[in-house]
C-alpha cells in the first residue's frame, strides 16, 4: 500500500514526458512535492502545467537536468543540495537508446553516458541529502539488462556498435550499480531498488532519423501506456511494503529473480571504480 506523501521531496529525472512524467504526476497527487529535473526547461513547464490541470494546488519546482553532461550534473546536483537539504526519493528515470552510435559532449557513448554515468554521478553528488531524509532511490532499469554484457574492454562500444547491445549495456549497468549502492549504503537508512517498468510506448528513441520514427511506430503497437509502465516506479517510491528494502528488482511492484550477471560482485565493484574515475568522482562522494 501506497502511503500519503505529504512534505516528502521528489526528484524525477525525465520528468517531463513518458513514465517521469506518469511518476510525477502521480505523486503529486499523492501530496508530494516533485522536482522535474530535465534537460529541456520548456518541455517541463509545460508538463508542470499539464499535472497542475488536474492537482491545481500541486507543489512542483524544474532543475536544469542533462544526464549525458558531467558538468550539467554537477550544476544540477549543486541546485538540488542548495535548495532541498532533505531528498526523500530520487527517481533516476532518463534514459535513450541510439540506433547510431553517438558520443556525449563528454567523448563517452551516449547511450552509457545517458543511462549509467548521469544516474551514477547525480545519486552519489545527492546522497547527503537523501541521507538526511533516509531516502529512497529508484532506479529504472529494464528486463533488456539479462542479455548485457559489461564490455569492459570496450565499454564506449567503439568496436562494433548497435543499439541492442549499447542499450543491454547500460542497464546490466543500472543493475550492477543498484546492487553495489545498496551494499555501501548498509546502515544509513537509504535504500536504492531497481524495477523494470514493461514494454512502455515512450519517448526513448529520439527519432531524429527516419528508422528510429519507423521502429517508435512499430513499438508503440506492442507495448503499454507510460500510466501502466510507471505504477512499479511509483509503489516503490511510496509503498510501505518496500520501505527498509535494499537491492532489489522489481516488476508490475513484485520482486523479480535477476540473471547472476547482475549480482556479480566484482563486476559491479569495477564498474563503480571504472564510473567514479570517469565521472571526476572520489570515494568520498566529491
Amino acid at each position: 500500500m501506497s502511503k500519503p506523501m505529504n512534505r516528502k521531496t521528489v526528484v524525477i529525472s525525465g520528468a517531463n514526458s513518458g513514465i517521469g512524467f506518469c511518476a510525477a504526476r502521480d505523486l503529486v497527487g499523492m501530496g508530494a512535492t516533485v522536482v522535474m529535473a530535465c534537460r529541456r526547461l520548456e518541455a517541463a513547464e509545460q508538463a508542470m502545467n499539464d499535472i497542475r490541470a488536474s492537482h491545481p494546488a500541486a507543489s512542483l519546482a524544474v532543475v536544469r537536468l542533462d544526464v549525458s553532461s558531467i558538468a550539467s550534473v554537477n550544476e544540477a546536483s549543486d541546485e538540488l543540495l542548495s535548495r532541498f537539504p532533505r531528498i526523500d526519493v530520487l527517481v533516476n528515470n532518463a534514459g535513450i537508446a541510439n540506433l547510431r552510435r553517438k558520443e556525449s559532449v563528454d567523448g563517452f557513448e551516449m547511450t552509457f553516458a545517458t543511462n549509467h554515468l548521469g544516474p551514477f554521478l547525480l545519486t552519489n553528488r545527492l546522497l547527503p541529502a537523501l541521507e538526511a531524509a533516509q531516502g529512497r532511490i529508484v532506479n529504472v532499469a529494464s528486463v533488456a539488462h539479462a542479455g548485457g554484457t559489461m564490455h569492459f574492454d570496450d565499454l564506449n562500444l567503439n568496436r562494433g556498435y548497435n543499439v541492442l547491445k549499447a542499450y543491454a549495456q547500460s542497464k546490466l549497468a543500472n543493475m550492477l550499480f543498484t546492487w553495489e549502492l545498496s551494499k555501501r549504503l548498509e546502515g544509513t537508512g537509504v535504500t536504492v531498488n531497481a524495477l523494470h517498468p514493461g514494454a512502455v510506448n515512450t519517448n526513448i528513441w529520439p527519432g531524429d532519423h527516419w528508422y528510429e520514427r519507423a521502429m517508435s511506430w512499430v513499438i508503440r503497437r506492442f507495448t503499454i501506456t507510460p500510466d501502466e509502465g510507471s505504477r512499479t516506479t511509483v509503489w516503490l517510491a511510496s509503498s510501505d511494503e518496500v520501505a527498509g528494502e535494499s537491492g532489489g528488482y522489481y516488476q508490475d511492484c513484485r520482486p523479480q529473480k535477476r540473471r547472476s550477471t547482475a549480482r556479480d560482485d566484482q563486476a559491479a565493484e569495477r564498474l563503480w571504480r571504472l564510473s567514479a574515475d570517469w565521472v571526476g568522482l572520489s570515494e568520498d562522494g566529491g
